[in-house]
């Protein structure tokens, strides 16, 4: 995911010249780790047509290796994705708000 202003001011240009009908965007994951991923939502916040995020091998992909080889139960498995999730909610929602001033 993309992590600096620089990156995100080409992008959004880009889709604002060549698309007005676009309503909004995400931050894909690509598989990167929670510490990556909140990089990019610092910078990504900052524009109002950012809107969130889709990351789902951040939040599954060690968990459902674990769980495919046996390593962890279902419970476990879930407990792990919830709180990855939540995590990155929060780290969305600081970003956000840190963005607005808030």
């Amino acid at each position: 995911p993309m992590q600096t202003p620089d990156a995100w001011d080409a992008t959004i240009a880009a889709i604002e010249e060549n698309d007005t009908h676009t309503r909004g965007i995400v931050v894909l994951g690509l598989g990167e780790s929670e510490d990556v991923l909140a990089r990019s939502f610092a910078v990504a916040a900052r524009y109002p047509l950012v809107k969130g995020f889709a990351v789902g091998r951040t939040i599954f992909a060690d968990a459902a290796a674990s769980f495919m080889k046996g390593n962890i139960s279902d419970d476990a498995a879930i407990a792990d994705m919830a709180e990855k999730y939540t995590k990155l909610c929060t780290l969305w929602d600081n970003a956000r708000a840190n963005a607005k001033g808030e």
